[in-house]
């Protein structure tokens, strides 16, 4: 989607590939930024506090400029169709950008972010939005270390910040954004920076992943299970000619979803596919080959049968549960089976399975893969270059 890590499922390194296909949106409302910057969005609707220890310019919407001598985090902006309000400061109409003088950083609730905060109304969503428009390479270093904890190795590191640094490229082509979340890549702004995820980014500036010239959305995730995915099994919009087969990748094994077991009572399994609750009676999830990734699961509870797309039911299965009570992937190792009145599901991996398997780039950086090696493993099609 790494730092000082934080509970399992944060070190399990989620990735841009969290979401299997995060919905698209249209562009923002302003102008997109210059080559070399990218717009994150950071929150929509309720806004963050803001403040600034050092002085900060702002730019209005007509291009008018003033300075304030600092900014207080008191009260959240107040951003509207008309008028933009921070701390009591009435600065016109949106959009407003803050930059921050000399060496101050700006901040937005408890993070603090490189480049420009941007205040924006937005038309579709009919909401506040606050954006950080900031140098691509700034971007990353807050990213690189947010999807990937330093313990993995320079090497998989150095992969990483190219996987991510071409998505970033690609997802800004397509919808003008990014999001500062696993919709898109985790983002941890400055307080995720490390120095050997930063240097990751520093040597491989400007290295991105191409096909026909363009920046590939380079999907990634945390444990494949043994084989990564066509990138077309997953997401509608893959392209042709690129991650289009799957990879073999014998260094995963470490990952401690590489292998999993999780149970579900009657309960969750009704609830989940739409049944009165009643005990189980049967279970399927049809495949030809095991292990598979099967595409519905169908249940019988009190002489009713009902099915849907597996990838809906690990969804409501999955949303608002710890990790460890989550379907981690829909890669399944055996057909689902019933015991005591659960649903038992055994499985491996965690993600969608496309792209690059971070564990797999640490145990092949373990064994002397280099970046470049552990890039041309996963993505079958592209080839590394300068970002146009």
């Amino acid at each position: 989607m790494r730092r000082t890590w934080r509970p399992l499922a944060l070190l399990l390194a989620l990735g841009a590939c969290a979401v299997e296909d995060a919905a698209r949106e249209a562009p923002p409302t302003a102008p997109r930024p210059e080559p070399g910057w990218v717009d994150v969005e950071l929150a929509v609707g309720e806004l963050p506090g803001l403040s600034c220890a050092g002085a900060v310019s702002v730019l209005d919407a007509s291009g008018g400029r003033e300075r304030l001598a600092s900014l207080a985090a008191t009260a959240p902006p107040s951003v509207g169709p008309q008028r933009v309000v921070v701390g009591g400061i009435d600065l016109g109409a949106p959009p407003v950008t803050l930059h921050p003088s000399g060496g101050a950083r700006l901040q937005a609730g408890s993070t603090t972010y490189r480049g420009d905060l941007r205040l924006e109304w937005h038309a579709l969503r009919g909401a506040p939005r606050l954006l950080n428009r900031v140098a691509l390479e700034d971007y990353l270093l807050g990213v690189v270390p947010a999807e990937m904890p330093d313990r993995f190795g320079l090497e998989a590191l150095k992969a990483q910040a190219v996987a991510a640094r071409s998505y970033a490229l690609a997802e800004t082509a397509t919808q003008g954004f990014l999001y500062g979340d696993t919709r898109s890549q985790a983002y941890g702004g400055r307080a995720r920076e490390t120095p050997l995820s930063s240097r990751a980014v520093r040597e491989t500036q400007g290295q991105v992943l191409l096909r026909r010239g363009r920046p590939i959305t380079a999907w990634y995730h945390s444990t494949c299970g043994g084989r990564t995915l066509p990138a077309r099994e997953v997401f509608d919009r893959a392209p042709a000619g690129v991650l289009d087969r799957a990879v073999d990748c014998p260094d995963c094994r470490g990952s401690p979803l590489f292998a999993w077991e999780r149970r579900f009572s009657a309960a969750e399994v009704c609830a989940a596919l739409g049944l009165d609750l009643a005990p189980l009676e049967a279970v399927a999830a049809p495949a030809e080959v095991w292990p598979a990734r099967p595409a519905t699961l169908a249940v019988v509870a009190g002489g009713r049968t009902a099915s849907a797309p597996f990838t809906d039911v690990r969804s409501r299965l999955s949303t608002g549960r710890t990790l460890a009570r989550q379907l981690p992937s829909g890669r399944l190792s055996a057909p689902p089976q019933l015991q005591d009145g659960e649903l038992v599901v055994h499985g491996s991996g965690f993600g969608h399975g496309v792209g690059l398997c971070q564990y797999g780039a640490a145990g092949f950086a373990a064994r002397g893969g280099g970046w470049q090696a552990i890039l041309e493993r996963y993505y079958p099609g592209a080839t590394l270059g300068q970002a146009p």
